[in-house]
């Protein structure tokens, strides 16, 4: 049932990265998946592994989860970049925000009951900080991307 659920998400991704308006240039894109899937591994590792806090799939480190924490998540963050509101409307943003938080989360719960995500200490309230947070950073991310552009193209 988990390899099912984990080819569906990927399925549904693919349709979703083919029909969607491309709004990030390859170099945005590149990085966002560099980045993401960094901080990714690192939380994994230091969570899952370190301080045996959840599993993913089995216990310990495999191929499989390797793949899917450097895949996965970084499709969810080109998305969130991808469709990030433009233009400065802090209410956009909040609602844009607040929709992609609940989203993570409701995908987390998938994942546990899919079996992709097996809980050892790990509380359901650290996993809405922790998007939280996320979205955060990802707003900064994209900001810092863009300014680092404009200011290349003076160059």
């Amino acid at each position: 049932m988990t390899i099912a659920f984990l080819v569906t998400c990927y399925v549904l991704l693919g349709i979703v990265f083919w029909l969607m308006p491309k709004r990030l240039t390859s170099q945005e894109v590149y990085l966002t998946w560099i980045t993401v899937s960094l901080i990714t591994l690192v939380a994994d590792l230091v969570f899952g592994d370190l301080l045996n806090m959840y599993d993913l799939i089995n216990p310990g480190p495999e191929f499989l989860d390797v793949f899917v924490e450097v895949t996965l998540p970084a499709c969810f963050g080109v998305l969130f970049m991808n469709f990030l509101p433009r233009g400065g409307s802090a209410r956009k943003f909040v609602y844009y925000y607040i929709f992609w938080v609940l989203f993570s989360f409701l995908f987390e719960r998938l994942s546990v009951y899919f079996g992709y995500v097996h809980y050892r200490g790990w509380k359901v309230w650290y996993s809405l900080l922790f998007y939280m947070a996320a979205c955060i950073f990802m707003y900064w991310h994209y900001w810092f991307m863009r300014k680092a552009s404009m200011y290349k193209s003076r160059d």
